[in-house]
């Protein structure tokens, strides 16, 4: 590891250079498509290299087509993005007296890190207490296990604490990445612009684990139409086992690889039929009654159109002043669904000292997750917030699965709100927090009525909520981005300076996706750990964010909020890929954008070594399909 290590490691550091290891080197299988070609070497001896198959299909698609005024296709490909969470991965074990131990850890959920340790260990799960800390940051990133089993272990055995944090470089090394999505449209409109079919064809590199990519390629194929009404749906997307390294959860889940696509033929499909890039997403933008593209009917909070009129007088001063400038719509599923049951748990506890602690089972990993918790609390029992002391530890079996989803304010909101009404109520009975001490007040939650892709049944509902937004990227004379407007609709703002904040670091991971990051690899393994390499971006790079809050309040959520922690990237990368052939005519099809004139403005994203744009970065427009 660069840069000084502590005393302390040391001694554990020289040992582990002493390790030796025997390797018998075989051909890797990097690429995905040729991971299925029959008689591909497996990555895994259990099983194929097929790791997930998702499929939706609605309507006939060959007849709508054939029937279209105009028709687009392409091909876009995503890249291979690190997290780069500040904190890197960290644990503490700690032996405790009976045979039990105590785990601090920074997942993005205690309970199932406390569930997988009890197992590697061989014991019953009552046996280790779990305590979040907070955690500098995940993205999804520390949904796998990294370092929590290994600390356990050691202190387990050794009978002392044990601390296991990585390096930055161990930390890049070894967690799930974001997939590479190699997406094939064809999408096809009517004379007046309104869509008429999507057929779409995706594989993901999943690498050489499951980690949660088929859910990830799943989530592309649920997302594959944007939030556009299209009656007629064939898509398929698929993640291959690959020996590259592993991928899973990032901020966006799929929805970001499915968007840089089909806003690209939204484009495409503008320039052919004469229309400006804001009247074709106005026009076939979904509202209330309209049916997302895995079918289900959107029955409340659908405030696309809104977030569309949000940003028009920006756009169009933008194109009235000749600037080039690139919009893009975008959908976020709120909730994990596809049949999934989830649960909000919470339990207010009254204590001695008049404080009420307020236990939760989702992470706070920097979003604010906590004080929107506290808020709830506060908005129902009148009591102040100073009362209300957050937690999250296994004191109460308050498991509700991982942090994902743009679900905690969602449903953890709505367990904190159920129990404080109980509190409430004993208040408006006249009693005080004193004579309260010792109470529980407890609430779970439980939402089960989501259905699962390709599920026969009446009313498909594949999630319980979405977030929606629009949003519009400047160029300046020599094509660098100067200023983004983002408008989202949040359902309910519940702490504004919070949300706006989400959205404000979400186009700064967005811009970098567009334009500078990635991880490439060579034999299945990173070329480089560099940060600036990697091409996230530094503060002197970004250009000013305006973010407008929209809300549609959601029936289902907390006071009519829902989830905004993947939302925010979701249209960016390709809102830039708009304002940069605005800017020099190029459409391009892959990222990140490299050989753009606004990537070139960056500080970062270059790689010893490697020319800039390596690789078919840029094409120009694709001529209609017959």
């Amino acid at each position: 590891p660069s840069g000084p290590t502590p005393p302390i490691e040391r001694p554990a550091r020289a040992a582990a250079a002493l390790v030796e290891v025997d390797y018998e080197p075989l051909p890797p299988v990097l690429d995905p498509e040729a991971a299925l070609a029959p008689g591909a070497p497996r990555v895994n001896p259990t099983h194929d290299n097929l790791l997930s198959h998702s499929v939706i299909r609605r309507g006939d698609v060959d007849a709508a087509l054939a029937a279209s005024a105009h028709v687009v296709s392409g091909t876009w490909h995503t890249q291979r993005i690190e997290h780069l969470f500040l904190e890197p991965e960290s644990a503490l074990a700690e032996p405790l007296p009976g045979g039990r131990l105590r785990l601090r850890t920074q997942g993005q959920g205690i309970f199932d890190d406390r569930r997988q340790v009890a197992a590697f260990l061989g014991v019953d799960e009552e046996r280790v207490d779990v305590e979040l800390v907070p955690n500098g940051g995940a993205f999804g990133g520390k949904e796998d296990m990294s370092v929590q089993a290994q600390a356990s272990l050691l202190a387990w055995v050794t009978g002392r604490p044990v601390r296991l944090t990585l390096s930055r470089e161990e930390s890049i090394r070894l967690h799930p990445k974001r997939h590479p999505i190699t997406m094939h449209y064809t999408v096809g409109c009517d004379a007046d612009g309104r869509l008429t079919a999507v057929r779409a064809r995706m594989l993901g590199d999943s690498g050489a684990y499951a980690s949660v990519g088929g859910k990830v390629l799943e989530r592309a194929a649920g997302h594959a139409c944007g939030p556009y009404r299209v009656p007629h749906v064939d898509v398929e997307a698929r993640a291959a086992y690959t020996n590259n390294p592993p991928c899973g959860a990032m901020r966006g889940f799929g929805a970001n690889q499915a968007h840089f696509a089909m806003e690209g033929c939204m484009d495409l499909l503008a320039r052919a039929t004469g229309l400006d890039r804001w009247e074709i997403r106005w026009r076939n933008a979904v509202e209330v009654g309209d049916t997302f593209g895995t079918g289900q009917v959107l029955e409340k909070s659908v405030g696309l159109k809104q977030t569309l009129l949000a940003v028009k007088p920006h756009y169009d001063a933008a194109v009235a002043a000749g600037r080039a400038v690139g919009i893009a719509c975008g959908v976020k599923n709120s909730g994990i669904g596809n049949g999934v049951q989830e649960w909000g748990k919470a339990r207010l506890v009254v204590e001695a000292d008049g404080t009420v602690s307020l236990y939760n089972g989702y992470t706070d990993m920097g979003q604010g997750l906590l004080t929107v918790l506290v808020q709830f609390a506060v908005e129902v029992t009148g009591l102040p917030a100073a009362v209300f002391r957050p937690r999250v530890d296994s004191t109460f079996a308050l498991g509700c699965g991982q942090t994902t989803g743009s679900r905690a304010t969602l449903f953890g909101g709505r367990a904190v709100v159920s129990a404080a009404r109980k509190l409430r109520a004993d208040l408006d009975a006249g009693l005080t927090l004193p004579a309260l001490a010792g109470r529980v007040y407890a609430a779970d939650v439980v939402v089960d009525d989501t259905t699962p892709l390709g599920a026969d049944v009446p009313r498909v509902k594949t999630h319980t909520s979405f977030g929606y937004a629009t949003q519009v990227v400047i160029l300046d004379t020599s094509g660098r981005v100067v200023r983004v407007v983002a408008a989202h609709d949040v359902g309910r703002a519940v702490n504004p300076a919070l949300c706006e904040g989400q959205v404000e670091g979400s186009v700064h991971m967005g811009l970098g996706y567009a334009l500078t990051e990635e991880l490439p690899c060579e034999d299945g393994r990173p070329v480089t750990v560099s940060l600036r390499e990697i091409g996230v971006l530094r503060a002197r790079d970004m250009p000013e964010v305006q973010v407008i809050l929209v809300e549609d309040p959601e029936p289902e959520g907390p006071f009519g909020a829902k989830g905004v922690g993947e939302i925010g990237l979701v249209p960016t990368a390709p809102a830039v890929a708009g304002a940069l052939e605005a800017f020099d005519g190029i459409r391009r099809y892959r990222l990140p954008m490299k050989d753009s004139p606004a990537a070139r403005a960056m500080s970062v994203g270059r790689i010893r070594g490697r020319a800039p744009g390596a690789g078919p970065q840029a094409t120009r427009p694709a001529p209609e399909a017959p």
